[in-house]
């Protein structure tokens, strides 16, 4: 049997880290529960990341990354500019309270006032986010779909509401159905692009 390079074990620590973060949380996370999940020494664990700082940080910025590549994949991808739109902002609330992703999230939130390199990390995610919905406004204009006064701004209110009611949900509503969710935020989207909820309806249906 050949034994994992690397790359690879570095590779499933960080995931074990993400899942150890998502199970526990930052405070009481150790080096050890990271290293017992990715079935491999501490020490291993502590030559490829220097403190549990440095792998918090490499584990997120591994989440973050595929989160910006799916959101790019979307935005590039087939349909009309709203149905990406749709796919990219109401696409990415969660399915559910057990979300993954967003247990991630909301427990990096609360931890990025003491880590400043965290910080960082998640507010490249928050840009990549504005820059990705500023472009498919910009390209919405130009396809006639719909017109916004205010692209930036816009950007950033919808980002907000996304994840006001992401916290909601996977706080605070967990007996409630994920479509309440989706519809409260259409609304919203409806809203800063000066559509009716039919004619978002019917470019969110353009799909080729």
């Amino acid at each position: 049997m050949l034994r994992p390079n690397v790359d690879q074990r570095k590779s499933e620590i960080l995931e074990a880290a993400v899942q150890v973060i998502i199970d526990v949380g930052f405070t009481e996370m150790t080096v050890a529960d990271v290293a017992k999940v990715a079935g491999v020494s501490t020490a291993l664990v502590h030559y490829h990341f220097s403190s549990k700082v440095d792998l918090i940080t490499a584990a997120v910025r591994v989440a973050c990354e595929d989160d910006k590549e799916l959101r790019n994949s979307i935005a590039d991808g087939p349909g009309s500019v709203v149905h990406r739109l749709d796919r990219v902002l109401c696409g990415s609330l969660p399915p559910d309270p057990t979300d993954g992703s967003w247990l991630l999230w909301i427990e990096t939130w609360g931890e990025t006032r003491r880590l400043p390199t965290l910080r960082d990390v998640m507010a490249e995610l928050t840009d990549h986010e504005i820059e990705v919905i500023h472009r498919l406004f910009a390209e919405g204009a130009i396809a006639g779909e719909f017109t916004c006064a205010d692209p930036n701004q816009a950007a950033a209110r919808l980002s907000a509401l996304r994840d006001g009611l992401a916290i909601q949900q996977t706080l605070f509503a967990a007996g409630q159905a994920p479509e309440v969710f989706v519809e409260e935020f259409r609304g919203g989207i409806c809203h800063e692009l000066g559509l009716s909820r039919s004619e978002y309806d019917r470019l969110i249906a353009i799909r080729e």
